[in-house]
Formats: structure tokens, C-alpha cells, sequence
């Protein structure tokens, strides 16, 4: 049996029988491979043709194949898929108007554990893999973002108390881009993302720009809530210019239309709602937060009086 089935493998196929079958040419070296041509094969009487040499004796006596062997025709694939070494066959879809990736997933999902048979297994591959891929790595590049912020707001502050009233700017953010995504019926892909990771960084700006403010008025000897009301009225025009400068600037993006605006929208749509409704309610939340917090900190030994008698 192996030597038939090595022998109309061969004939129809074709094979490589050992490394020497090949010639160099230009620099290239191009492999032979034996078979017969396509007109000795395009039937199944021509396969009932194919000689195979016995085994019995010394006289290896040539037996047609059709004399050995019953050649039926049935049905068979045309293509077997393997995924890390186990058989496999991939799905392709596209995703309906309205509908996000995440949610064809889901599906999938769903109607999986449904109709397959034990023994059976749906795996992620391909673009919905890369997708669950980079939206992991996203928020991951996220949260470690806002770590370095808070590490670098600390070192600039000289406290750890202020990188927490400049990151509460950040949730504001967050809310406002969803806001805008949902009533634009844009749905959380990984450009979106892509502007929400943006926005961590602009949104900051407002934050800083405050209570940078505020902190120069106090090291002049003001009260915090006196700071506070300084500061305010100084830095709102800086804070409203670069916010809508940004804003401006995101709106070309949102209203862009013709091939590739599926990945600009949802970017600038989140740009927008995130910086709008944030600048909004910084200039009200953060000023609180920054008169709650200072009860929290310490007192400055420079400020101390010295007590009479001692040594400053």
C-alpha cells in the first residue's frame, strides 16, 4: 500500500527526490521535481494505467494499478488548515453597520458554545487576535502613563499631594469622550483608544497651569482658598485658549469624510468630548480638590517660628 500511494503521489504531485535534483542559474539554484504530465493524469482510467513493481521474487514484475487496487471518486478537500499542528477551519466575517468588533466576538462566542460538538474549540486568530492584542497593550500603555505622570508631577511639585488634584482632570476626560462617542454612535475601537490615550496628556495641561498658579501665590504668603482665588481668574483665559485651540483643531478630523475617515473620527470625536468636558469641570472640581488636599499637608519647618533661645 505505501508503495502505491508513493507512486500516484509522485506521478500526480510530483517530488523532489534527493538535494542533487536542482541547477544553479544567475545565482539562483532552482529544484527539479519529477512528476508526469497533466494530460497522463486527467482521468481515472488514466490512473488505472499507472505500473507499480511487485515485491514477490527478483523479477519485480511490473502489475497495472486498476489490477491491485478499486479507484472510486469522492468528495475531499481541497485545502486542510492546521493551527499550531491541529485541524482547523478558519471563519471570515465582516462587521455589520452599528456593531463593534467586541460585539461580532461576543457573538462568536455565544453561538460557539452552542452548536459545537465536544471535542470542538473556538480560538481567536488573525485580525481579532491583533485587535484584543492591541487594545490590552493600550490600556496598559494607559495606566503606566498615568504612573510616570504622577512620578514626574511629584518631582516637579516637590509633593505627593498635588499630582493627585492635577491627575483629577483625567476621569473628567475619560467621561467626556465617552459621552461624545455615544452620542455620535461611534464605538470603542482601537483608535478611539488611541484618543483617549492622547487625552491623557492634554488634559493635564489645565491642571497644571492652576495649581502651579495657585502654588506661586501661596509661596508668597497667601492662604490657600486666597491663592485659589488669584490664580483662578489669571489662568482661565491660558486654560479656555489652549482648549478650544485644541478643540479646533480635532473638528477637520470629525467631520472628515472618503477613505481612511473611519480611523480619524472616533480619534478626534473622543479628543473633543474629552477636552471640552474636562476644561468645564476642572475649572470647578480641581480648585476644590486643591483646598481639600492642603488640610493634608505638611508643614514647611522653614515657616516654623524658631522658639526664643534657640539656634536657628
Amino acid at each position: 500500500v505505501s508503495s502505491m500511494g508513493n507512486e500516484v503521489a509522485t506521478l500526480i504531485g510530483g517530488q523532489i527526490f534527493n538535494a542533487d535534483t536542482q541547477y544553479p542559474t544567475e545565482g539562483h539554484r532552482y529544484y527539479i521535481r519529477v512528476r508526469s504530465e497533466e494530460s497522463q493524469h486527467d482521468s481515472l482510467e488514466d490512473l488505472g494505467l499507472v505500473y507499480l513493481r511487485n515485491n514477490r521474487g527478483s523479477s519485480g514484475e511490473l502489475v497495472p494499478l486498476k489490477d491491485v487496487s478499486k479507484i472510486e471518486e469522492q468528495p475531499a478537500l481541497q485545502l486542510i488548515s492546521r493551527l499550531n499542528r491541529q485541524r482547523a477551519i478558519p471563519v471570515f466575517a465582516n462587521v455589520v453597520e452599528g456593531k463593534s468588533q467586541q460585539d461580532a466576538l461576543e457573538a462568536v462566542e455565544r453561538i460557539s458554545k452552542e452548536v459545537l460538538p465536544p471535542g470542538y474549540r473556538i480560538v481567536v486568530t488573525g485580525s481579532a487576535q491583533a485587535f484584543r492584542e492591541a487594545f490590552s497593550g493600550l490600556i496598559f500603555a494607559l495606566l503606566l502613563g498615568i504612573a510616570v505622570a504622577y512620578m514626574v508631577l511629584a518631582s516637579q511639585f516637590n509633593s505627593f499631594i498635588h499630582p493627585v488634584t492635577v491627575l483629577m482632570a483625567l476621569p473628567f476626560s475619560l467621561s467626556g469622550a465617552l459621552l461624545a462617542l455615544a452620542l455620535t454612535h461611534q464605538s470603542i475601537s482601537l483608535f478611539s483608544m488611541i484618543g483617549l490615550v492622547l487625552l491623557m496628556g492634554i488634559v493635564k495641561k489645565n491642571s497644571i497651569l492652576l495649581v502651579d498658579f495657585t502654588n506661586q501665590q501661596r509661596e508668597k504668603g497667601l492662604e490657600p482658598t486666597a491663592a485659589l482665588l488669584e490664580a483662578c481668574p489669571v489662568r482661565l483665559r491660558p486654560i479656555l485658549m489652549t482648549s478650544i485651540a485644541t478643540v479646533a483643531g480635532a473638528i477637520p478630523g470629525a467631520l472628515a469624510l472618503g477613505p481612511g475617515s473611519e480611523t480619524r473620527i472616533p480619534m478626534a470625536i473622543s479628543i473633543i468630548g474629552g477636552v471640552s468636558v474636562s476644561t468645564f469641570l476642572t475649572l470647578f472640581v480641581v480648585p476644590c480638590v486643591y483646598s481639600l488636599l492642603t488640610r493634608f499637608e505638611k508643614p514647611d519647618p522653614a515657616d516654623e517660628p524658631i522658639a526664643q533661645g534657640a539656634h536657628p
